[in-house]
């Protein structure tokens, strides 16, 4: 099987994941992975503290989603290489980027099986101790998602956007999505946490970012049983 056939299907696959995963925790009443703080906090650990077995089957099924996502951004790789030496970033930063995502929903998991069953049964004053903690973790997952998300989708992203435009390898339309990607979740994005107007609209391209996943799986198994481009075709 080649390279670029496995990441058209982890590209598919994370899609699928990512909509099941918030599918049971939705249903188990939970729904967001990673906790804010404050009272929104509050409610959080009440929420996990009454879900059910499906809030952590749905958070498993999006750790599983960054694992794929990587192997995805590979597969890419191998099919637009000839855009240059530059691209051969886009894999790595992606990795990295998504290493942080996924230690981002490993945080919580790990705050939902120790620190909410603890902060449930304590007594208000070590509840009031707790809370720091629950805070300080639910911190740290989100800046770590942050930094993750922009190195995925605000720089690893419109790499292979332009790799597509300029090989067209794969269909340009492709290309665009990911640029309309990089431009409202990976730039805008960043912008988000200081207004909720900006957090609204970077939306449109966290969505984007599933649909461009989801088209470049298609597209690499459509392309599969045609015979690889050189350059020079590619070009014409």
């Amino acid at each position: 099987m080649r390279l670029s056939s496995i990441g058209a299907i982890c590209a598919i696959s994370t899609v699928i994941c990512f909509v099941l995963g918030g599918v049971a925790m939705g249903s188990s009443g939970v729904s967001v992975l990673i906790p804010e703080t404050g009272q929104q906090g509050r409610s959080w650990i009440t929420d996990v503290d009454g879900a059910s077995g499906l809030f952590f089957a749905g958070a498993w099924l999006i750790v599983l989603m960054g694992f794929l996502a990587i192997v995805a951004f590979v597969g890419f790789y191998d099919v637009l290489r000839d855009a240059g030496q530059v691209l051969v970033l886009a894999p790595i930063l992606a990795a990295v980027g998504l290493t942080l995502v996924t230690v981002s929903h490993l945080v919580p998991i790990a705050m939902a099986y120790e620190l909410v069953p603890a902060y449930t049964a304590a007594q208000p004053a070590t509840q009031a101790s707790l809370i720091g903690t629950f805070e300080t973790f639910a911190s740290v997952a989100a800046v770590t998602n942050t930094a993750g998300n922009f190195l995925g989708w605000g720089v690893a992203i419109p790499l292979y956007a332009l790799a597509i435009l300029t090989t067209r390898a794969l269909p340009r339309w492709i290309g665009w999505l990911g640029l309309v990607v990089a431009v409202f979740a990976g730039w805008l994005g960043l912008l988000s946490p200081a207004s909720d107007v900006i957090s609204g609209i970077s939306s449109i391209g966290f969505i984007g970012f599933f649909v461009f996943m989801l088209s470049m799986g298609i597209s690499l198994l459509r392309r599969r049983a045609r015979p690889p481009l050189h350059r020079h075709e590619q070009l014409a």
